[in-house]
Parts: C-alpha cells; sequence; structure tokens
C-alpha cells in the first residue's frame, strides 16, 4: 500500500518535473537551432564550423556545473539544515565567481582567438564565415553563456519552476528570431549565428534577474566583506567541490570533442566532423531531458538527505531512476527509426553522408539506456555527498574509458570507430560501477543506515491535513511527551503551538483543491546551553504562508483582556487564525520559517 510520504514525493517530483525539462530541452534547442539554421541557411561549412566550436559551448557548461550546479546543490543541503544566511552567502559567491571566471575565459579567447580555432580542429583564413568568426562572436559573450543557465538553476531552487521555464522558452524563440535577422539581413553568416544565442542569452540573464534580485526571496545577495563567518574564496572552492563531478564530465567532453575532430580530419575529413557535430548536439538534447529529471531529483534529494529522510531519498531515486530509463528508450526507438528524417532536418542530403548517419544514429540508439544508467548515478552520488564516487564515475566514463575507447575504435574502424567508440566507454563505465557495487556488498546507491541517523527521542508523524485526522495527530504529540517526561508546562506549550499551526493548515485546506494535503511534524528534544527546549517542525504542502512577515497578535493586549470582541471575531474569522499565531510567536524562543521545493516549514524552538 502506497505510503504518504510517497505519494508526497511523487507529487513534488512531477511538479517539478514538467517546468524543469521544459526548460533544459529550450537549452538545447538553443544550441540544435544553431546547427539547424547553418545547415539551412549556410551549408556544410557552416555546419562543420559549430561542430569546431563546441568546445567553447562545453567549456561554458563546466564553468555552469562549477558555480551553478555546485551552488544549488550546496544550497538544498543548506536549506534541509535550516541556514537561510548561509544560502545568501552561497548564492553571491556563486555569482561573483561564475561572472569572474567567464570574464577571464572571454579575455583569454578573444586575444588567441586564431590558434584556439586551429587547436580545436578548424582551419582559419576564410574570413567571417570561417570557425574563428563563430567563435570569436562566442567568446565575446561567454559571460552570458555561463550566467544564464546559473542564474536558471537558482530560479528553480527558489521554487520558480515555471519562470524559469518562461526565461529559458523566450530565450529560445529569441534566438531563433536573431539568428536568422543577423544571417539574413546584416548577411553576418556563422557569426550571426552565435550573436544571435549571445544576445537571447542576455535577455535571459536581465529576465531572470527581475526575480533573482529580490529582497523577499529565500536566499538574496550579500556583502561579503562584512561577513566573519566564510570568506568569499573559502565558499567559492567548497562551492566548487560540489559541482566538480559534473564540470569533470563537460572537461571531458572538450577533450573528447577535440580528438575526435582531429581523429575524424584524418579518417573522415570534414564529413565527418559535420556528422559527429549532428550526432554530438543529438546527445546533448538526450542529455538535456536527464538533466531535467536529475534537476527535478537535486533539490529534493538535497532536502531530503540533509533532513536524513532515507525514504523519501530513495523514493525520489526510484522515481528518478524510471524517468530517466523511459525517456532514454524512447530517444532510442527515435535514432534507431528516425534517421532519415533527422538527417533531412538538418539538410543532409547526399547519399553516402545519409548512410553514415543513419548508422551513426543507430549507434546512439543502443547508447542512450547505457548513458541513462551512468549518468542517473553520477547525478545521485553528487546530490548525496559521494563527491568523490562522483568524481570517480565522471574521470572513468568521460575521459578514461570514453577517450580511450573512442581513440582504439576509431584506429580500428576508421571514422564509424568515433561514436562506436562512445557506446563502448559507456558500457566500460556501467559494468565498472556494477562491479564495485557487488564487492562492496552494497546497493547501486551506495546509501549506509548511519547516514540517516535521526536525532535519539524524535517524534514524527505525517498526516492527511483534515479535520477529523487532527485529534489523533495532537493525542500522539501529547502521548510522546509523556513517553519523554517533558514537564507539564513546556507539554502544554508544545500542544498549543502544533494545536495552532496544525489547525491554520486544516484550515487552508479546505479551499485548497489538491488531491492530498497533508502535514508533517517532528519534535525533538535539543539542548540550548545548560537549558533543555524542543524543536518543532511542521511542513505542509500548501500555498506560501510565511506567518512570520504577518504583523498581528497584540499578545499583551490579548492576555490582558484588552482585545475587544470585535478585533478577536475579526483575527478568528478567516482561514488563518492570527491570533494564535501571534501567540506561537509569543511563547517561542525561536520561530523560523522557510519556503522549499514547494513546501511551507515552521521551525519552532520552545
Amino acid at each position: 500500500m502506497e505510503t504518504i510520504e510517497r505519494k508526497i514525493v511523487r507529487d513534488t517530483f512531477w511538479k517539478f518535473l514538467i517546468p524543469t525539462v521544459t526548460s533544459s530541452l529550450a537549452l538545447s534547442i538553443i544550441s540544435m537551432t544553431d546547427l539547424i539554421i547553418a545547415g539551412n541557411m549556410i551549408g556544410q561549412d557552416a555546419l562543420t564550423s559549430i561542430g569546431v566550436a563546441l568546445p567553447v559551448v562545453i567549456l561554458a557548461q563546466i564553468f555552469y556545473a562549477l558555480f551553478g550546479m555546485g551552488g544549488a546543490i550546496l544550497i538544498s543541503t543548506r536549506m534541509g539544515q535550516g541556514d537561510r544566511q548561509g544560502c545568501s552567502r552561497i548564492f553571491t559567491a556563486s555569482l561573483i565567481s561564475a561572472v569572474f571566471f567567464s570574464v577571464i575565459v572571454a579575455v583569454i579567447g578573444s586575444i588567441f582567438l586564431i590558434p584556439i580555432t586551429e587547436l580545436l580542429g578548424g582551419t582559419t583564413g576564410s574570413g567571417i564565415k570561417g570557425p574563428e568568426g563563430y567563435i570569436g562572436v562566442l567568446f565575446l559573450g561567454f559571460p552570458l553563456l555561463v550566467l544564464s543557465p546559473v542564474m536558471i538553476t537558482f530560479l528553480r531552487n527558489d521554487n520558480e519552476q515555471h519562470y524559469a521555464m518562461f526565461c529559458v522558452l523566450i530565450t529560445g524563440i529569441l534566438n531563433v528570431i536573431f539568428s536568422i535577422l543577423f544571417v539574413k539581413a546584416a548577411h553576418l553568416s556563422g557569426a550571426g549565428i552565435a550573436l544571435g544565442t549571445i544576445v537571447a542569452e542576455g535577455v535571459c540573464c536581465v529576465l531572470a534577474g527581475l526575480k533573482l534580485f529580490n529582497k523577499n526571496r529565500m536566499f538574496c545577495l550579500v556583502a561579503f566583506w562584512k561577513e566573519k563567518e566564510e570568506t568569499l574564496i573559502s565558499l567559492s572552492g567548497n562551492i566548487a567541490r560540489q559541482g566538480a563531478a559534473l564540470a569533470v564530465i563537460f572537461a571531458s567532453q572538450i577533450l573528447l570533442t577535440i580528438e575526435i575532430n582531429r581523429l575524424l580530419n584524418i579518417h573522415g575529413g570534414s564529413e565527418g566532423i559535420a556528422i559527429y557535430g549532428i550526432l554530438k548536439y543529438l546527445i546533448n538534447f538526450l542529455f538535456a531531458i536527464f538533466d531535467g529529471v536529475t534537476g527535478s531529483m537535486q533539490p529534493m534529494l538535497g532536502i531530503y538527505y540533509g533532513e536524513k529522510e532515507e525514504e523519501n531519498v530513495r523514493e525520489t531515486a526510484r522515481i528518478g531512476m524510471i524517468s530517466m530509463f523511459v525517456t532514454a528508450v524512447f530517444f532510442s526507438l527515435i535514432a534507431a527509426l528516425g534517421g532519415r528524417l533527422l538527417c533531412a532536418l538538418f539538410s543532409v542530403t547526399e547519399q553516402g553522408m545519409v548512410k553514415e548517419t543513419v548508422l551513426a544514429f543507430r549507434v546512439l540508439a543502443v547508447y542512450a539506456p547505457v548513458v541513462a544508467f551512468t549518468t542517473f548515478l553520477n547525478a545521485f552520488y553528487r546530490c548525496t555527498g559521494k563527491d568523490i564516487m562522483a568524481f570517480c564515475l565522471s574521470l572513468l566514463d568521460n575521459l578514461i574509458f570514453g577517450v580511450a575507447s573512442v581513440w582504439f575504435m576509431v584506429l580500428l574502424m576508421g571514422m564509424r570507430g568515433a561514436w562506436c567508440g562512445l557506446l563502448v566507454g559507456g558500457s566500460l563505465t556501467a559494468v565498472f560501477i556494477i562491479s564495485y557495487c557487488l564487492i562492496r556488498h552494497q546497493g547501486l546507491l551506495l546509501l549506509k543506515k548511519e547516514e540517516f541517523v535521526r536525532p535519539e527521542g524524535e517524534f514524527h508523524a505525517v498526516s492527511e491535513a483534515t479535520t477529523d485526522k487532527l485529534p489523533a495527530l495532537l493525542q500522539g504529540v501529547e502521548q510522546y511527551c509523556e513517553e519523554m517526561e517533558i514537564d507539564i508546562n513546556t507539554t502544554f506549550y508544545i500542544n498549543l503551538v502544533i494545536e495552532e499551526l496544525v489547525v491554520n493548515v486544516v484550515n487552508m485546506a479546505k479551499d485548497n483543491k489538491k488531491s492530498l494535503n497533508y502535514v508533517d511534524i517532528r519534535v525533538v528534544p535539543v539542548a540550548q546551553g545548560e537549558a533543555k527546549s524542543v524543536m518543532l517542525r511542521v511542513r505542509d504542502n500548501l500555498t506560501q504562508f510565511d506567518p512570520s512577515s504577518s504583523d498581528v497578535g497584540n499578545i499583551a493586549a490579548y492576555t490582558d483582556g484588552m482585545l475587544s470582541e470585535t478585533a478577536e471575531d475579526d483575527l478568528l474569522s478567516g482561514s488563518i487564525n492570527e491570533l494564535g499565531l501571534g501567540i506561537v510567536k509569543g511563547i517561542a524562543k525561536e520561530y523560523q520559517y522557510r519556503r522549499t521545493i514547494g513546501y511551507n516549514n515552521f521551525l519552532v524552538i520552545i
């Protein structure tokens, strides 16, 4: 029988999944649009130029991984621990670091444009139509290529999934419009396509900033020169460490792409580079879907793992793994059966090239489920504190096995070995991780019971937010207080606080149209110096409501009988009992609220 917790996790995952996958797909389509426009409006030379420039795009993804995904993972964990100020420091350090390093890359790339183009496997000297024109514009706008996905990631972590989706969709539409405009009207050829992308990403940064740089957000910009707990350098290093495993994947892809482009120059010429460019953009499209799934998992796993909720961690992993495999199988069918249609999409018409491209798509069809397996585990390890394991998996999959397999297979099979090598490398990685887990006698998730040890003597209950469930819930809390020998006065205050908070949840749930409205309560004794206190956490999945921001409850007037009957009736008449919330604030030593992954979290120390 399905538990309430499992249903809550599933509902939360699907709520994140649709906008997150849509955003990731839109980002991928932005990149793929460049290839489609180039093939249809310019020709094969432009396809080759974009294929050569792919490492520059991947380089931007490295900085996104380090300071975007790394910061998001760290923020989710801090949210689970209730450290709101820490979240703001992480947010600020991530943005500063992303801008700083991307500007350095932009300057270096612009100065050494010609040598870099030749290193990537391109030939220069053909003016604006050559690969250096496309790459040069990418370097000029490199900070925007980095900052845009970083800001989108923080929007998702701050419960703005739908707004993030809106920003990315607008960016995709503008990318198409500007690219066509610059190619046709301004006659900028390949450089015009790159310029269209940069301008669209700039618009995305502006749109994202309108929401992110708002003081009412869960995290905001802070002045690091006033901070004493963590320096900018140390925190930036910690953030980068969280995203290092994902950054290794992208860095390895740069090395792999450079190697393949150089090998194909020898064994396949410009045709081989063009085919690999198409194949790589399709792989990026597949990874965009995977990123949507892992992007949905990431904040959930971070919160649940930080709060040591093992059942929710495992349920999130189960749903995520199923989603990725279903996606991979669907993608495989399209790649295996729709090869010629895909060729037509990219304007590949020469029969010999069509034949080789269709064969590459079929290899990709087999590769998709394999890469779904390794990508899921890598993402799961990153989000559950197994940085070293994720880092090693990234090295094996994308560098050691990946580069070696491609090199060997190209020497063995020629041009076709490039895509066959990707399949061999991914398969070797999957075999390695399965063997490692069997040797360690652990499941694939590598979770240990000691990672989820809850505080001793904790009370935990999850219940539907309905009037008929409320008495049993309160009775369970009262019985817990008796068993823990909590004194009468503290027990009275605990019951009062829980009753007031839970009654508000129940009242709000009456007008909520969700299939399941719930309240999740944890009660645990805590030590504050020599005094003994009790911590209460009340969580619900209702509309965002921060009672700590409400200026209500003149407790002194209420307790002294100075509140008029009319005023009291007004306070008690709404679905939110503001008087009751005022009482809670009056008797609590500490009172905190945070909104995380669609949940209201009330934390009270008595």
